[in-house]
């Protein structure tokens, strides 16, 4: 007897993985199932364990009710995947329930919600116009509550958000008269000789802010940088920048109160070393609430998926890792893409999750998540990805100060205890999976790696 014990229960996009099992008989132990797509495409499935249990990895290429039968000898079960053209919007299940109208300027109000299927104690985002951050209230019993107030008069854009793209909007009219108001927060240094892919150091004060106040740091009024914290009337921030040219610099303490420089970034990227801004594939920033990293070393990853061609389009790959994020954050349940760099089969390089927050990778996450696009369990990276992860390594060693990539020091893993390891190691190294392909990282190339950083060392 032949059972399915898990299946997408919402329908999954064309060509993206999911994940079938079931039982049979263990009298079937050894023997492949066989897979029958529509009652008329067949193919081979996966081989019954021992204990009778079995697994297969599939995709749909056209979209509809898809009927996928799996059989063996005269046992046969059936199940419907539903297969969507387009994504499916995730179930919206945040709402706005009251809604003072319209808002004086200068008002404080209440405005409150619904937020079915959320935790108590779970925290929301409540922001204006897509940008400013108004207040962070917690669910209780279902609900939620916020007390805000505007400086400013004008049509304003609500948004609560929640998990991933769980988000509702409402639109809310401000009146009255616009107070003056001072600037409050300010550079006061301007950093000198910037250069693309090293670490600078933003400085400034923060007048009448109290100690621990969050403030913004953002490029070109999109990409945030950083949200320094205000420490006796100061912040301090890092960034760097993996672009050169004018940059607009803007430290944010409110919608009415923030300061500007512009900086000159020189120099070009290294010429093997090709690092597309996370700006290239997603608007959305790294959220500012995860933990915080000073990154111990760094861990190798392969997706796991089908690579790209070497000759696959900038296109094609902004598609991948758009996937890869719908995958983690919808998929995973995690707040953001798990890695901090992706390397496609062509050795473009694009940076994933924020370099400052912690990534969602290897389970212990206390270094740099790099994954390379494709599965190598069997199959080797391109000799791009190789020059790219080189190149990419190199530098973040000497961003971090990894003198040593190839020598092993003692490092805790999350699943073999305490192990001597490099401080380049594959996620394997740490936990039992088969990520980033072999054992020793052949496949990949980890050994050679190493040493070629060292060497440029």
């Amino acid at each position: 007897m032949i059972q399915v014990t898990q299946a997408p229960q919402s329908p999954v996009q064309i060509k993206q993985q999911f994940v079938i099992a079931g039982t049979a008989s263990p009298d079937y132990a050894g023997q492949n199932l066989t897979l029958t797509v529509d009652n008329q495409y067949q193919a081979n499935g996966p081989i019954v364990d021992v204990d009778g249990s079995w697994s297969v990895t599939f995709l749909f290429q056209q979209a509809g009710n898809r009927r996928l039968k799996i059989a063996i000898d005269n046992d046969s079960t059936e199940v419907v995947i539903q297969v969507a053209a387009t994504p499916v919007p995730p179930a919206n299940r945040l709402r706005f329930v009251t809604v003072p109208q319209p808002i004086k300027v200068g008002q404080a109000v209440v405005v409150t919600g619904a937020a079915d299927g959320y935790a108590n104690g779970a925290r929301l985002l409540l922001r204006a116009d897509q940008q400013y951050e108004l207040a962070r209230p917690e669910v209780q019993v279902g609900k939620w509550q916020a007390v805000v107030g505007f400086n400013q008069a004008g049509s304003r854009l609500l948004e609560i958000i929640g998990n991933g793209q769980d988000r509702a909007q409402v639109t809310v009219s401000i009146t009255g008269t616009t107070p003056p108001r001072p600037p409050k927060v300010s550079f006061t240094n301007v950093p000198q000789n910037v250069r693309v892919e090293q670490m600078v150091t933003f400085q400034g004060s923060a007048e009448n802010y109290s100690d621990g106040a969050e403030l913004v740091l953002r490029a070109d009024q999109r990409s945030e940088l950083a949200r320094p914290k205000v420490q006796a009337g100061k912040w301090q921030a890092t960034a760097l920048f993996h672009q050169s040219g004018k940059r607009l610099i803007e430290i944010i303490g409110s919608e009415q109160d923030r300061a500007q420089i512009t900086l000159d970034v020189q120099g070009a990227p290294t010429p093997d070393l090709q690092i597309f801004p996370r700006s290239t594939w997603t608007n959305q920033a790294t959220p500012a609430d995860l933990p915080d990293l000073q990154p111990k070393r760094i861990t190798l990853h392969h997706t796991d998926l089908a690579a790209l061609p070497v000759s696959a389009t900038q296109a094609q790959e902004v598609a991948r890792m758009q996937t890869i994020w719908n995958s983690h954050v919808n998929g995973n349940g995690w707040s953001d893409i798990g890695y901090h760099y992706v390397i496609m089969s062509s050795g473009r390089i694009y940076v994933g999750r924020s370099e400052r927050k912690r990534g969602a990778h290897d389970v212990v996450n206390d270094g740099l998540g790099v994954a390379f696009d494709g599965t190598f369990t069997t199959a080797t990276i391109s000799s791009q990805q190789f020059q790219s992860a080189v190149a990419l390594c190199t530098q973040l060693c000497q961003r971090y100060g990894f003198t040593d990539p190839v020598t092993p020091v003692p490092t805790p893993t999350a699943d073999f205890g305490t192990r001597n390891l490099p401080l380049i190691c594959g996620h394997r190294d740490r936990v039992a999976t088969a990520c980033p392909g072999t054992e020793g990282g052949t496949t990949v190339r980890l050994p050679e790696i190493r040493q070629a950083v060292k060497a440029k060392l």
